[in-house]
C-alpha cells in the first residue's frame, strides 16, 4: 500500500505546485490590470471599466490557489509559543492535536464551500458588477484550496516532530 499512497501525494504535490504557479500567473495580471488602469487613468485621462472587476474576480482565485503550496511549505500562520515551552513528547501530542484540528476544520470548510459554490451553479447565481459574471467561477477556488489544504494537514499527521518543516509522504 505504500507505493501507491506515494504515488497519490506526488500527485498531489504536483498539482498543488501547478496551482502554485497559477496563482502567480493570477498576480500578474492583477499587477498588468492595475499597470494598465493607472497609466489609462492618469496618462491618456481614459479609465478603464473592467479593472476593478477583474482583480476582484482574480483576487480570490490567487488566495485559494497559493493557500495549499503555503500549508504543505508550513508557511501558514502559526502560533508556537505553547509548542516551544512544552517538552518534546506533549509537544508532539499538542502539535497532532492541531494539526488534526485543523484538518477538520479545513475538510469542513471545503464541504460547506464546495455545496455554495453548487448552489451557485445549479441557481445561475452571477455577481453584482458592472461585469456580471456566474458567481461559481469566481467561489470554485475555495473550496479546492481548503480540501487540498486539509489534505495536507492529514499528510502532517504522520510526522513525529513538534515544529517546522515540510509535510512529508504518508507512508
Amino acid at each position: 500500500m505504500a507505493p501507491f499512497w506515494r504515488k497519490l501525494a506526488a500527485l498531489h504535490d504536483a498539482i498543488t505546485s501547478a496551482s502554485f504557479a497559477g496563482a502567480a500567473a493570477v498576480l500578474g495580471a492583477i499587477a498588468f490590470s492595475f499597470c494598465y488602469e493607472v497609466t489609462a487613468r492618469y496618462f491618456f485621462a481614459a479609465p478603464t471599466s473592467w479593472a476593478n472587476a477583474f482583480v476582484s474576480y482574480l483576487l480570490c482565485a490567487a488566495i485559494f490557489l497559493a493557500v495549499p503550496e503555503l500549508t504543505r511549505r508550513r508557511a501558514h500562520v502559526a502560533i508556537n509559543l505553547l509548542l516551544e515551552r512544552l517538552s518534546p513528547r506533549p509537544a508532539i501530542v499538542l502539535n497532532r492535536v492541531i494539526r488534526a484540528a485543523s484538518a477538520a476544520a479545513c475538510l469542513l470548510a471545503a464541504w460547506f464551500t464546495a455545496n455554495a459554490t453548487l448552489d451557485q451553479f445549479n441557481l445561475g447565481i452571477d455577481t453584482i458588477s458592472t461585469y456580471p459574471v456566474p458567481k461559481w467561477l469566481v467561489s470554485a477556488f475555495i473550496p479546492y484550496g481548503m480540501f487540498s489544504s486539509g489534505l495536507y494537514f492529514i499528510r502532517d499527521l504522520t510526522r513525529d516532530d513538534a515544529g517546522g518543516g515540510t509535510a512529508s509522504l504518508m507512508p
